[in-house]
């Protein structure tokens, strides 16, 4: 009994150990033309929001993921509160059950399909949000593609 609680103890640790490496992903340049990352948040009248993943120059593929890069294809990220989800669609219900009381950060990130992060002449392409207890939010910074392009601040 005592060597199984020990296995165990040593998997679940791990596994613990394992899912924090699981945010730390290695990077690529994305081709030109650019992809441009967008997130648009829309309250929704039964439950939580509606985030909408706006994106030119770039594919959602989930029937290539896990396999090389081709271009500017892959999937999202969507972390929430540092939890991840991975997307395959542009579109993502953000329930209520997902969010905790108070202020959370939600950051959506464009990735390959082998799970790189995409980078746009060498910026990031994360969009972050930070959803304040009272249901407003403000975009905390997007991905700059052009030194005349910011993301406002909603």
């Amino acid at each position: 009994m005592k060597k199984l609680f020990i296995t165990l103890l040593f998997v679940l640790s791990s596994t613990f150990s394992f899912a924090d490496d699981d945010h730390k992903h290695s990077m690529a340049e994305a081709n030109a033309p650019y992809p441009t990352l967008d997130v648009e948040l829309i309250k929704d009248a039964k439950d939580g929001y509606n985030l909408i993943i706006q994106t030119t120059n770039f594919k959602f593929a989930p029937e290539n993921v896990n396999q090389a890069n081709n271009g500017n294809e892959g999937h999202a990220h969507i972390y929430i509160n540092d939890v991840k989800y991975r997307q395959y669609s542009p579109y993502f219900h953000l329930s209520n059950n997902l969010l905790k009381k108070g202020e959370n950060e939600v950051k959506v990130t464009l990735n390959s399909n082998d799970h790189s992060h995409f980078m746009a002449n060498g910026m990031p392409l994360t969009f972050e949000i930070e959803l304040m207890a009272d249901g407003n939010y403000k975009m905390k910074k997007g991905h700059k593609h052009k030194k005349d392009h910011e993301h406002k601040e909603h």
